[in-house]
């Protein structure tokens, strides 16, 4: 091989140039989708530990809050960390620690166990693992075909979502909850930690391979193009920049609401007389929808622009939010299978185009450390909304007021997007 490994055989390195950058996506997308269904599961825990112990929902999802600050504050760190050790250590690293989080929880019998258990290994682990940290090294193997690649990515949560939280259910109503944790965290270190630790790679360059399958130059030979490496940005000269701040202010306004929903779901649909099972079902249900929705928005973005496809994909979930706050009671049972696909298509926008579009406009020799920046915004949003969405619930006795701070919110984040303009950087 080049660069630091043997040349290979001609053939063998073209076997290994159009079939190694799959083995980095297919790493990639079971990361994000243990990741995410792991983290998502919680909806299902909620009802668990409330019922258990009797807290409030609040004091529950604020476990969440922690989290998030582990999960924020750690995430400029990891996305340095990225760029000097690659994913390989930090991706596992990540796996391990997460998990003891659900060990931790496993044995919770006092709020401090359960916050640092759920709340801060959790959100620390977390923090090694979303689409920010995928996407630090997955802009290095995809250039040309970088929102196609993201969308592949990013699919993976869906799937995640789909899988794990229905299982965990099944755990939780079999075994119990505390057996339960104790399953995601096997998940996590016999499965996620070593495909990171021994397949996964920083970029193409590594093995003497070039991005795109081959089709794109690497990017310091000639002939490479795009906005990406005419300037190598740094985290100091992007934090200089206004479109930095606007993006950042989108991705948090869109981040509140989509994990307020995300959380809170399967308490709003059990509240309209569904029983959790399919209320957890419905959320698997939505998992089932998020990972195409994921490929075919990754891929459109590349086609029809990035604005055009946020903008359809926010529509999606505030009709989503909609449906929710017209479910009133079990003979609207079609409200379940309309709002399943309509958030899977605003979740598939944030999570396969917040990279996607970071990528466009900072890609750089420090684009680990930006998109941990960026990072910051988007656990920040991971926090809040399921916090103020309990909160909100808490006083009023429902999620209506909550809801349609989600709506609101939703509507910023679309036009900050547009503001910010990623079609002009691309």
């Amino acid at each position: 091989m080049r660069g630091r490994f043997l040349p290979l055989p001609e053939a063998q390195h073209r076997i290994l140039q159009r079939f190694y950058p799959w083995v980095v996506l297919g790493i990639a997308f079971i990361t994000v989708g243990a990741a995410f269904g792991c983290r998502s599961a919680f909806a299902v825990f909620l009802l668990a530990i409330i019922d258990e112990f009797h807290w409030s929902r609040s004091l529950v999802s604020g476990a969440l809050i922690l989290g998030s600050v582990a999960w924020t504050t750690a995430a400029p760190v990891i996305g340095m960390l990225l760029d000097r050790f690659g994913p390989r250590i930090v991706l596992s690293s990540g796996a391990i620690i997460m998990a003891s989080g659900f060990v931790v929880s496993s044995f919770t019998q006092n709020v401090v166990q359960f916050y640092l258990g759920m709340g801060f290994l959790v959100g620390l682990g977390f923090a090694a693992m979303p689409m920010t940290a995928q996407a630090a090294f997955i802009s290095n193997w995809f250039v040309r075909m970088r929102g196609m690649a993201m969308g592949i990515t990013a699919s993976g949560i869906g799937a995640g979502i789909f899988v794990i939280v229905p299982f965990t259910q099944w755990l939780v109503s079999t075994f119990g909850w505390r057996q339960a944790y104790l399953a995601l965290a096997t998940l996590l270190c016999f499965l996620i930690a070593p495909l990171n630790l021994f397949f996964q790679r920083r970029s193409p360059q590594e093995l003497g391979l070039a991005p795109d399958f081959g089709r794109s130059p690497a990017p310091h030979q000639p002939g490479t193009r795009g906005p990406a490496q005419a300037h190598q940005w740094t985290l100091r000269d992007a934090l200089r920049t206004f479109r930095f701040w606007t993006f950042a202010l989108a991705v948090l306004t869109g981040a509140i609401p989509l994990h307020m929903i995300l959380i809170h779901q399967v308490a709003a649909v059990s509240e309209a007389g569904f029983s959790k099972d399919v209320a957890a079902f419905a959320l698997g249900l939505t998992g089932f929808f998020t990972a195409p929705s994921m490929i075919f928005l990754g891929t459109t973005s590349d086609r029809l622009g990035r604005e055009w496809t946020y903008t359809f994909g926010s529509a999606a979930m505030i009709f989503a939010i909609g449906i929710l706050l017209s479910l009133k009671d079990t003979s609207q049972t079609w409200m379940l299978y309309a709002f399943a696909p309509l958030f899977a298509f605003g979740f598939a926008s944030r999570q396969s185009l917040y990279p996607t579009i970071a990528a466009d406009l900072f890609h750089g020799k420090e684009f680990g450390a930006i998109l941990g920046v960026f990072a910051l915004f988007i656990g920040a949003g991971a926090g809040l909304g399921p916090w103020l969405g309990g909160y909100l619930h808490d006083l009023s006795g429902t999620y209506t007021h909550g809801f349609w701070i989600a709506i609101l919110l939703a509507v910023t984040s679309v036009i900050l997007v547009w503001v910010t303009g990623p079609r002009r950087y691309r």
